[in-house]
């Protein structure tokens, strides 16, 4: 009997556990005529070696929270798509540009997108969905797709999207190669030079790059933004002592140069350059204005004239004074209302009061005198 039990507890235990992990599905049964041929499966964030591969110590970066898996049919069409689950709209936007590749093509599918004729990449709020197909199909249509994320659309976060890309000069930018990366082993996937945290992840940085057509040769600018213009600076004085920034003499075969500014709280950084004016093509394109919003409500105090200022005086001491004299007649009036009522019991107790004399005049005092 107490095996049975033991069993029956485990047994139990398992059906609770496994009930939250089928409870985190996200993906539908359906969508535009996609039919879901199996249930999903869900992937802790502790399992995705199997999906990213040496890449996943980068990607954990942007802190996943729960991978879904699930594949869809439409007649002989089969699709696979599996949806990331992040932090935040932030963190999607930048597990989004560490999947894309240079093979996929921006398409309006939803806040940002990328496909080609076999894959999708799509952000929606904190999710990123991957949509593949086996070889030789082709994958859902746009319109599938749109209204896929629409229906995702409803259970996403709305918090908005990093700004910090309208730093990125768009001239000479190599479409679709920005990179969103909030810690050092991203930066080091997309710029190797280095997997110390020498941009100061630590201290609350993120930072966006891309590449740049300079010359017919490719460069990278990255621009870094921090808190304050302080923690900026320390920053940038640890990377002109940990890089060969801006040598004189020019730039060495095999050498790690940089070239670089700081404008307040922003780093801007150019890689791969051939020189100081090649990468100044880059830099000199990179700004900070602050814009400063006010949303409070407008409010309109007007101080009145000496005039009025003393006719609401007299005013305001005339009701102070009507207000003493109704209290003084008031208090009267309940006094003489309970002498008729009530004689003798509150206010007339001669017997019941005791009066201390000094005998100072010949006249004696009685408590009758009071009244």
């Amino acid at each position: 009997m107490g095996r049975l039990l033991h069993i029956s507890l485990i047994v139990l235990c398992l059906a609770i556990a496994a009930h939250p992990a089928a409870a985190q599905g996200i993906l539908p049964p359906s969508f535009a005529g996609w039919t879901a041929a199996a249930p999903s499966t869900i992937i802790p964030p502790t399992g995705l070696e199997p999906l990213l591969g040496q890449d996943t110590a980068a990607f954990r970066e942007y802190i996943v929270k729960s991978v879904e898996q699930r594949s869809y049919t439409q007649g002989a069409q089969s699709a696979s798509i599996t949806l990331y689950r992040l932090r935040d709209p932030s963190s999607a936007y930048g597990a989004y540009t560490f999947l894309r590749n240079d093979g996929l093509s921006v398409v309006d599918l939803g806040a940002y997108a990328s496909a080609s004729q076999d894959r999708a990449i799509i952000v929606v709020g904190e999710m990123v969905l991957d949509v593949s197909v086996p070889a030789k199909q082709a994958r859902p249509a746009n319109a599938d797709l749109k209204e896929l994320a629409e229906l995702l659309d409803r259970k996403a976060d709305h918090t908005p999207y990093p700004f910090i890309g309208e730093h990125l000069p768009e001239k000479g930018r190599v479409p679709g190669s920005e990179r969103y990366v909030i810690g050092p082993l991203g930066l080091a996937h997309f710029v190797p030079l280095g997997t110390d945290d020498w941009m100061g992840f630590d201290h609350s940085a993120e930072t966006i790059l891309a590449r740049y057509k300079v010359g017919g040769k490719d460069e990278t600018l990255i621009v870094t933004s921090y808190p304050t213009q302080q923690v900026a600076a320390a920053e940038f004085a640890g990377i002109l002592r940990r890089f060969v920034f801006d040598p004189p003499e020019g730039v060495t075969l095999g050498q790690d140069v940089l070239f670089g500014k700081r404008v307040s709280s922003f780093i801007a950084v150019v890689a791969r350059a051939p020189s100081r004016q090649a990468a100044n093509k880059i830099l000199d394109q990179v700004g900070y204005q602050s814009n400063v919003t006010w949303n409070e409500p407008k409010q309109t105090l007007t101080e009145p004239s000496i005039n009025n200022m003393i006719v609401e005086a007299f005013l305001g001491t005339g009701a102070i004074m009507f207000f003493a004299v109704a209290a003084g007649i008031g208090f009267g009036g309940i006094r003489v209302l309970v002498k008729i009522f009530l004689p003798n019991k509150i206010f007339d107790r001669e017997k019941q009061i005791e009066i201390l004399q000094l005998g100072i005049t010949s006249k004696p005092i009685k408590a009758k005198d009071f009244y």
